[in-house]
C-alpha cells in the first residue's frame, strides 16, 4: 500500500500496510503538467486501454483528508478504504491479481485534491479512485481524473448535478433521504416545518427538495433560515423557532460549528416539544460529541448504520474492528467507501478487464452487490446507487435505533432547476457538472 502526503509540495512516503514491496518511480512533474494541459485543451478524455502496472498487480487510489479540520471524516474513510483493499486481496484480489492502494492525505486543502488528481491521472497503472468528501474537493479532482479516463467513486451524500461518464456517486442523494424523512414526520409528528440549512450549495439544494417534498406530503413550511458555515451562535434562530412553533425542524446544517445548534436547541427545552429530522446529522458522529440529553430523539436517514442486523454487516464490522480496534464507529460515508471498492471489483470481473469503458458499462448494467448497507446497484442514467434507506432515532446511548426501512429507493435523475442527466442516453459522452438552480 502506497501513502502520499504533501506539506510544502507533494512528497511520497511508502507505507508497507499490505505487504506490497514494489516501489514507485516519481514521474517528471513538468511532463505530467503538460500532458494535463494538452488533454484539457482538446477536451478529450484520455481513455481506452486497461491499466497495466507491469508487476502483475492492479493499482488504485484513495484521496481523503487525514489531517486538517476535515479529518473527522477523512481518517475513518481512509481506514475503510485500506480495509476494503485488504479484504479484496485476502479473497483472491481482482481478476486473480493483487490490488495495490495508493493513499493520498489531502490535508483538508482543496488545492491538494487537484494536484494529486493530476498525479493519479498521469499514472497509467492506476485504474480507479475512491475518494473525496466534500463537493468542493470532488469538483477539484473530478474534471482532472475524468480527462485521464479514471473512474471516481464519491462516497458522501450530496446535492446532485454530477453528469460525468466516469464518476459514480455512492452516497444517498437529497430525495433518497428527505422523502422518507418527510413521509415519516408528516405521518407521525405533524405537518408544519421550520427549515434551518447551511448557507452553501448543499443547504440550498437540499432545502429546495425539502420545500417540494413537504408540499407534496400536504405539509407547510413556516420559515426557512440559511446559516453561514462559520456561525455557532444560534440564539436568534432558537427564538424564531419558538415563535413559529412548528411540529418539525428539518436540519440541513453541516459541519463542526453547526453542532452548537443542537446543544442550544436542547438547552432551550425545544427538544421536548419539537422533533428534529435531518439528512446530515451524524455524518461526523455528532451523536458522540453531544450528550444524550442534547441529541436523543433526533431522526436521521442513511443507507448505513452500525446497528443493521445482517450477516454482511456483522462480517464487515468484525473484520474492521479486528484491523482497527480503536477507530471508533462507522458512519454512512465510510460504509459507502467499502461499497465503492466492492462494486468496482464486481464490475471489473464482469467486464473481464480494468478498461474504463468496459467497467463503466458493467456498472451501468446494474450489476448488484450485497454488503453492509444491503443490496446496492448502479442506476445507469444517474450513476447513483439504488439502495435501502433506514430511518433511525438517536438513542440515549450515543447510538441509533432503526425505526423504519425503505427498500431499494431509486435516486433522482433530476438536477434541481436545471433539467436531467442521462448518462446512458443524451449525456453518454458528458464529463461535466450541471449546477443546480434554486
Amino acid at each position: 500500500m502506497k501513502n502520499y502526503q504533501s506539506k510544502q509540495k507533494p512528497s511520497r512516503k511508502a507505507v508497507d500496510a499490505t505487504n506490497f514491496k514494489s516501489g514507485l518511480t516519481r514521474r517528471d512533474l513538468l511532463k505530467l503538467s503538460m500532458a494535463g494541459i494538452g488533454a484539457a485543451a482538446v477536451g478529450v478524455p484520455l481513455v481506452g486501454k486497461a491499466a497495466d502496472a507491469g508487476d502483475g498487480a492492479i493499482h488504485a487510489a484513495s484521496m481523503f483528508d487525514m489531517t486538517g479540520n476535515l479529518n473527522i471524516y477523512g481518517v475513518q474513510a481512509m481506514n475503510v478504504s485500506k480495509y476494503a483493499v485488504d479484504a479484496i486481496n485476502r479473497s483472491g484480489g481482482v481478476l486473480g491479481r493483487k490490488l495495490v492502494l495508493h493513499t493520498y492525505d489531502t490535508q483538508s486543502k482543496i488545492e491538494l485534491y487537484s494536484r494529486y488528481a493530476q498525479e493519479i491521472g498521469s499514472d497509467d497503472r492506476i485504474a480507479a479512485v475512491v475518494g473525496c468528501f466534500t463537493g468542493a474537493s470532488r469538483e477539484a479532482a473530478r474534471p482532472v481524473l475524468s480527462r485521464y479516463g479514471k473512474i471516481l467513486f464519491f462516497p458522501t451524500i450530496d446535492e446532485g448535478g454530477e453528469c460525468d461518464k466516469f464518476t459514480f456517486m455512492q452516497g444517498s442523494d437529497c430525495i433518497q433521504q428527505e422523502a422518507p424523512l418527510i413521509e415519516w414526520a408528516t405521518k407521525n409528528v405533524g405537518k408544519t416545518f421550520y427549515v434551518v440549512a447551511a448557507d452553501y450549495v448543499y443547504g440550498h439544494v437540499a432545502t429546495a427538495w425539502t420545500q417540494s417534498l413537504v408540499s407534496k406530503a400536504g405539509g407547510s413550511i413556516k420559515a426557512v433560515e440559511y446559516v453561514p458555515l462559520d456561525v455557532s451562535d444560534f440564539g436568534s434562530t432558537i427564538r424564531k423557532i419558538q415563535t413559529a412553533a412548528p411540529a418539525v425542524v428539518m436540519s440541513n446544517l453541516i459541519g463542526n460549528n453547526h453542532i452548537a445548534f443542537y446543544r442550544q436547541f436542547a438547552a432551550a427545552g425545544l427538544n421536548k416539544s419539537i422533533k428534529i429530522i435531518s439528512p446530515t446529522f451524524g455524518l461526523g458522529n455528532e451523536q458522540l460529541v453531544l450528550t444524550p440529553e442534547e441529541s436523543s430523539g433526533i431522526v436521521v436517514a442513511y443507507s448505513y448504520f452500525e446497528s443493521l442486523n445482517t450477516p454482511e454487516n456483522k462480517n464487515f464490522l468484525d473484520g474492521f474492528k479486528k484491523m482497527y480496534p480503536n477507530a471508533g464507529p462507522i458512519s454512512d460515508p465510510p460504509a459507502q467507501v467499502w461499497n465503492g471498492w466492492q462494486q468496482w471489483k464486481v464490475a471489473v470481473e464482469k467486464a473481464g478487464s480494468t478498461d474504463t469503458a468496459k467497467v463503466v458499462a458493467a456498472l451501468e448494467s446494474g450489476v448488484p452487490y450485497v454488503g453492509p448497507t444491503g443490496r446496492v446497484s448502479t442506476d445507469g442514467p444517474s450513476h447513483r446507487n439504488i439502495q435501502d434507506i433506514h430511518l433511525a432515532r438517536v438513542s440515549g446511548q450515543h447510538g441509533y435505533e432503526i425505526l423504519q426501512t425503505f427498500g431499494q429507493i431509486k435516486p433522482s435523475r433530476e438536477v434541481v432547476g436545471a433539467g436531467t442527466c442521462d448518462l446512458t442516453g443524451k449525456d453518454a459522452s458528458s464529463h461535466r457538472m450541471i449546477n443546480p438552480k434554486f
